[in-house]
């Protein structure tokens, strides 16, 4: 080999190398379910004016959202039930309840769901396959008014499943 030929095989390593991890990477980054990105982060930081004005609705209702969160089995997921009240304690009735929820450790994975009315309150059910903490973010209207809360539930399997 001529003095001086390694150099453009080198580059052409090196090039190639990078390239690959850059495949890699973004193998990865788009398989890997917990990783994730907050859906619409672009859309929610611009509006984010809008976010603190819902949070001092929130406060001016003093509505609460209470989650129970039944054991899960693999087949059939878990049973969603919430109590809607208002700030004296008086259930909520008549409101549309839609809950987006994902296990914290797989964050890529969303399920969402409205729930529907039912004695003492709101129920529905969810994919819920992974034990461990899951994070529940819900929408609920009722007429004009627009109430959001964030809760965190602890999600165990049911014996035998």
């Amino acid at each position: 080999m001529k003095r001086g030929a390694w150099w453009p095989i080198a580059i052409v390593a090196i090039l190639t190398l990078t390239v690959g991890a850059n495949v890699a990477i973004y193998y990865v980054a788009n398989d890997d379910q917990g990783i994730a990105i907050e859906p619409d982060y672009y859309r929610k930081a611009v509006a984010w004016d809008s976010t603190m004005a819902q949070a001092r609705e929130n406060r001016a209702l003093g509505w609460h959202v209470t989650p129970s969160l039944a054991a899960f089995t693999g087949r059939d997921g878990a049973e969603l039930r919430v109590t809607l009240t208002d700030s004296t304690g008086a259930a909520i009735s008549g409101a549309t309840v839609k809950v987006v929820a994902f296990y914290n450790a797989r964050a890529g994975e969303i399920s969402d769901t409205t729930l529907v009315p039912e004695r003492g309150g709101y129920g529905g059910r969810l994919p819920v396959h992974h034990g461990g903490v899951w994070e529940l973010r819900f929408e609920v209207t009722r007429g004009d008014v627009r109430f959001t809360s964030t809760s965190r539930v602890e999600a165990v399997s049911a014996a035998g499943s």
